[in-house]
């Protein structure tokens, strides 16, 4: 009912919480008083009223299941694409996956926030890194960007929004994904340190506002909607009740400590089989924590409008550097033997308070170690959809045609 409101009277009260649920509790509450008072069973209403509901459940069981399947095969295509092969003399070093969520690059970081980050990028090839120096995220949405990077391979090119329907494929692509499936055949074990599930492994991220597993059916339920739309907004807009509001706030805080410490835990672990560890931070993303020099930023800057901040951006991105650097130290000095390591921002900064072009929402910060150093096959405006590509055609000798590099912008 909110949602046909809404699309009918956009800009209209009547579609806001503040009326529609006092309107429908005492609609409710009549009803309960008037059936009260009625003598009759409504037999035949009731017969009525199951059937219907029956029915519809056959109907969308069906629309389902045909769903389903007409995903699968798409993804089903995009696996079977290339053909690849297990290698099963190639050396096989673990492999260290880490997303970035919102890094953006060292060209945008230079033209539209005055900061240059080379001191950062000399760190990391001082260690062995390649920087892809012109790197571009393909999609400017995370799960969009996750997916093609793990199938290397474009979506469906014909999504032009983030929708609810787009983002199920997306996760399906991500959960089947056919980086997963080569590595896996490749006697990889996943470690999946994401805010995205895989087959048997799901998430370990606790974000109420990224639909992952059954929240995916129940996210648009009365309360979840409920505590999305009236408890965050009133928790953390006109009351600022705190215990809402930290609770929310700082479950990225918590997640990232939590993924970096499982991260350098897992480095260090002699397994019989190589691993593939998938982490995903949400760091520079905001709330910005933390200054260039660690100490944590007022709360109040943390709250929503933060994410705008340009100035705040930078010094909790350097704050990150530390971090980061930190972490692949950690890595190569603690693995049984070199591994392979990629740095990646899954999209650029897209909170500028006036009007930018479109191209910084892709510009992201890319780097990549590999233990025989051969970075013959990478280039400098190597977008995301090529860089595992490259990877396993270097390292385990597939020949995976690269993709054009290009980017596609998703509206809300």
């Amino acid at each position: 009912m909110q949602d046909l409101l809404r699309k009918y009277f956009a800009g209209s009260f009547i579609h806001r919480y503040s009326f529609i649920l006092p309107v429908s509790s005492v609609f409710f509450f009549v009803i309960i008083i008037w059936l009260k008072r009625k003598k009759t069973t409504f037999a035949d209403l009731l017969t009525y009223v199951n059937i219907l509901l029956l029915l519809l459940i056959v109907i969308d069981a069906g629309w389902l299941i045909t769903k389903l399947e007409r995903k699968k095969s798409k993804t089903s295509h995009v696996i079977a694409n290339t053909a690849l092969q297990k290698c099963d003399s190639c050396k096989k070093p673990d492999i260290f996956f880490i997303i970035l969520d919102g890094y953006s690059g060292n060209t945008a970081l230079t033209e539209r926030f005055n900061f240059d980050n080379t001191v950062f990028e000399k760190e990391l090839q001082h260690r062995g890194f390649y920087i892809i120096s012109n790197s571009r995220s393909n999609y400017n949405y995370t799960p969009f960007s996750i997916a093609s990077m793990l199938n290397g391979n474009y979506l469906d090119l014909n999504m032009k929004t983030k929708g609810q329907g787009n983002l199920n494929y997306c996760y399906r692509m991500i959960r089947e994904s056919r980086v997963i499936n080569y590595l896996e055949a490749n006697d990889y074990n996943l470690y999946n340190y994401s805010i995205f599930d895989f087959n048997r492994k799901p998430a370990r991220y606790n974000d109420k506002f990224l639909p992952s597993r059954t929240k995916l059916i129940t996210s648009q339920t009365f309360l979840s909607r409920i505590w999305k739309d009236i408890l965050f907004n009133v928790g953390t807009g006109k009351l600022h009740i705190e215990m809402i509001e930290k609770k929310i706030i700082y479950s990225h805080l918590h997640n990232n400590e939590k993924f970096i410490r499982l991260t350098a835990n897992t480095a260090t672990q002699k397994t019989a089989f190589p691993k593939f560890v998938y982490t995903h931070l949400m760091m520079p993303h905001d709330p910005y924590y933390f200054n260039s020099k660690g100490n944590a930023l007022p709360f109040d800057s943390l709250r929503e409008g933060g994410e705008q901040n340009k100035h705040s951006y930078v010094e909790y991105l350097q704050f990150c550097n530390k971090k980061i650097l930190q972490l692949t130290d950690d890595i190569l000095k603690t693995t049984s033997a070199p591994p392979i390591i990629i740095l990646s921002g899954d999209h650029g900064f897209r909170h500028f308070q006036k009007p930018e072009d479109r191209k910084y929402c892709f510009m992201n910060f890319s780097a990549v170690f590999l233990p025989s150093g051969d970075y013959s096959n990478f280039y400098h405006t190597m977008s995301g959809v090529n860089l595992f590509p490259v990877i396993i055609n270097t390292q385990f000798r597939q020949n995976i045609p690269l993709q054009k590099d290009s980017t596609i912008y998703l509206w809300e």
